[in-house]
């Protein structure tokens, strides 16, 4: 048996990520993937971090991951980011920094699974929203299944094209929106783009925490949605001093 959970875009919501490892634990994986942005934007980056550096066997950075590193590149964020970023920077302890800094932006399990928190295309954070984008992003990819985050929405992209640098068209690509619990069936024989959503903020206009199984034994990638707490973790935040509306849009999955 060969099965993955893959979350990703934790942004330091405690009682998301505990809700999402309490429903992995149901679903007897091998391992957890986390494909980065475990910090920003939250009221818990330390237990966040903690957490994840625990249970998760492969773990990459995420843009805000980066910048909390790196404080040069948090002025490519927008003010509420940055302000969040900044807070988050001062209470991380120097054993959660290094624990960012041991992750990589890219990697590999087998030939299979490439793991990137935004795009398989190297040095680009460009969002995979659409067929589009996945053509470019399908050009750089050379294994058959790339796990990716950053949008915040669970979607799987598809082509019949195997060659890395073919010239793509949307129409080369097929789009599907997963719905909760219910398996997108994998081509073996096809490349694939699947992002399981956020656990800390999704924006589909679902505040469920959003997770995803993808299964090697019979080639399925499915998302589930699991409820948490929310006013507990807006509370936390509205303590920390956070910008407002980091809490007020965890209801409405925005």
């Amino acid at each position: 048996m060969t099965r993955y959970a893959v979350i990703s875009d934790i942004h330091a919501n405690l009682h998301a990520l505990h809700a999402a490892f309490a429903r992995i634990d149901e679903l007897e994986v091998d391992d957890v993937i986390c494909l980065g942005d475990i910090v920003g934007y939250g009221p818990d980056p330390d237990r966040c971090l903690d957490l994840v550096t625990r249970r998760c066997g492969v773990s990459v950075m995420g843009n805000h991951d980066l910048a909390v590193l790196d404080p040069a590149y948090v002025a490519g964020f927008n003010v509420t980011a940055r302000e969040a970023l900044r807070w988050t920077r001062d209470i991380l302890e120097p054993m959660h920094l290094d624990a960012l800094n041991r992750m990589r932006e890219l990697e590999y399990i087998g030939r299979t699974i490439t793991c990137v928190h935004d795009n398989p295309l190297p040095c680009s954070m460009t969002y995979i929203y659409d067929q589009q984008a996945a053509t470019l992003a399908f050009r750089a990819l050379t294994t058959p299944i790339a796990l990716v985050g950053h949008t915040h929405l669970p979607m799987v992209f598809e082509t019949r094209s195997t060659h890395v640098g073919d010239a793509l068209t949307p129409g080369d690509v097929g789009a599907h929106v997963p719905r909760d619990g219910v398996p997108v069936a994998l081509d073996p024989a096809a490349r694939t783009i699947c992002n399981p959503g956020s656990v800390g903020q999704p924006r589909d206009g679902d505040p469920r925490a959003s997770l995803a199984v993808l299964d090697l034994d019979d080639w399925t990638f499915t998302v589930h949605r699991v409820r948490y707490d929310i006013a507990a973790t807006q509370l936390a935040s509205q303590k920390r001093g956070l910008p407002a509306v980091l809490a007020h849009r965890l209801a409405v999955g925005a």
